[in-house]
């Protein structure tokens, strides 16, 4: 195979052979110069430092036996070079001399990377629709009127919750969005009729104006419909469903509430309501067919069911816990709550502020959970988070609840001596940090805990409602204090923050 290689003078010369070589003993030197620049290090130690990132990141010894073997090394030539049997003998001596140093792996999607304005539009739309509310109660009279207002709230808050639940399992278990939409269409309609019912119910026992169910009923359809387009991503779209009712609203208040624009008032907040209706039913709309060889479509399943009972649980009771003090009263039996009622709007407002503080914590976990490798260190880090986080919410409720209380003193909605406003504020600030803690545990998979907490502080203060205020400061401090301090303990396990 030898006789057609030659090689110049000029070339002979470069590889220091001499021309009468460079057909005999010349190639036999050239096959050895070849070889030598091509082999592996002679040595163990050199072998190690080449494949240094294979060892260091080897979970066993057949890695490196793998890669030695790819690159033509084999049982023969390990032999004769470094005097081991096989290369699965050598790759284990190399094992054990490279310690492991294994990269760190692609850090994966942030889930939890929102858009830097999403948490203020989400608290302008938990925020506006009390606007609507001082204009309605001029609209809003006789007989069983806030009885009326208070059901539809438990029924609303409920149902919400419900569909909420139904909808997320459905993206969270199948991934798609046209099982989600037929869900939360399905959904949204029988809420309607179920709302409606109990309405209809309640107005003939308590005895009240069709105006006032109407009421209730439209209040009941904007929560749906918003519940809908919160879940499907499609919350822009709630601005332009609120404007009519806030406007409308704002004015009817700015004008001095005459009678003349009542009908007009009306008028506003029912498109609203009809708007959302219209808006979430538009967003439903199947856009693709199902794929085929998905098998048969459930719109429901027992374990949607059985895991939507806890959030329909924690949204009536939930609206319990806002309404109580409106209802109650100062002195418990009755009457107009101003501190209550001015608390309203900061503490929906402030739901952004939960969202967001929710959020950050879930990404801040997540961090601590990457770059932690004792349990006891991530534990201690965890809690560090958590009351951050509720400290982060709580500052932003305290300054909205501040500059609520300035714009209602300043316009003279409110006199700055009026008795008991600031305890009642003080009764809906322990709530909100409550009610974000209780979220924090449901989004970490803890649903029966909040349940009971919120259930217990609800009997209290129904059972010892004659207190007033003291049972209502009472009941909500006592609930941040035990949802806080089981989160502390819950939410320092490492499993909770896995998924």
């Amino acid at each position: 195979m030898s006789a057609g290689v030659t090689y110049s003078d000029e070339q002979a010369r470069a590889l220091g052979l001499r021309s009468s070589d460079s057909s005999g003993e010349g190639l036999a030197r050239l096959r050895d110069i070849i070889g030598s620049a091509t082999a592996p290090p002679m040595t163990v130690a050199a072998l190690c430092e080449e494949y240094g990132e294979v060892c260091e990141s080897a979970v066993d010894p057949l890695e490196i036996a793998s890669a030695l073997e790819f690159e033509g090394l084999g049982d023969q030539a390990v032999r004769e070079r470094y005097g081991y049997s096989d290369v699965f003998a050598l790759a284990d001596e190399m094992y054990v001399q490279v310690p492991r140093q294994p990269a760190e792996p692609t850090p994966p999607e942030d889930p939890w990377h929102i858009g830097r304005f999403q948490p203020v539009l989400h608290g302008l739309l938990y925020g506006l629709p009390a606007v609507c509310f001082p204009a309605a109660a001029v609209l809003l009279g006789g007989p069983g009127a806030h009885a009326i207002l208070i059901v539809a709230l438990l029924a609303s808050w409920s149902a919400s919750q419900s569909l909420a639940s139904l909808g997320y399992q459905r993206l969270g278990r199948t991934g798609d969005r046209g099982q989600a939409q037929r869900v939360l269409r399905a959904g949204l309609l029988a809420g309607l009729v179920l709302v409606t019912g109990i309405l209809a119910i309640a107005m003939l026992v308590l005895h009240a104006r069709p105006p006032v169910a109407l009421f209730g009923a439209g209040e009941a359809a904007y929560m749906l419909g918003a519940c809908v387009l919160l879940v499907l991503g499609a919350e822009r779209w709630l601005l332009l469903v609120l404007l009519p009712g806030v406007l409308g609203s704002s004015l009817f208040l700015a004008l001095g509430r005459p009678r003349q624009l009542d009908h007009a008032s009306w008028a506003a907040l029912a498109a609203t309501a009809a708007l959302a209706v219209v808006a979430a039913l538009v967003a439903t709309r199947r856009r693709s067919r199902p794929q085929p060889g998905g098998g048969r479509f459930r719109l429901v399943t027992g374990t949607e069911l059985r895991n939507m009972l806890p959030a329909a649980a924690f949204g009536l009771l939930a609206a319990g816990l806002l309404a109580f003090p409106v209802v109650s009263g100062v002195h418990g039996r009755g009457g107009i709550n101003v501190g209550a009622l001015l608390a309203t709007l900061p503490l929906s407002l402030s739901m952004g502020a939960a969202e967001w503080s929710l959020l950050r914590y879930r990404r801040r976990t997540r961090d601590v959970l990457r770059s932690t490798r004792d349990l006891r260190t991530f534990g201690r880090r965890a809690r560090l988070a958590l009351l951050t986080a509720l400290a982060q919410y709580l500052a932003a409720a305290i300054a909205l609840t501040a500059a609520a209380t300035w714009i209602a003193f300043t316009t003279g909605l409110v006199r700055p001596g009026a008795a008991l406003i600031y305890p009642e504020l003080v009764v809906y600030l322990a709530l909100g940090s409550a009610m974000f803690i209780a979220l924090a545990l449901q989004a970490l998979g803890v649903r029966a805990v909040p349940v009971a907490a919120c259930a217990a502080a609800l009997a209290f203060e129904l059972t010892w409602r004659e207190l007033g205020l003291i049972v209502q400061l009472a009941a909500c401090v006592g609930l941040l204090v035990v949802l806080g301090g089981y989160a502390l303990g819950a939410l320092s396990t490492a499993i909770r923050h896995a998924f």
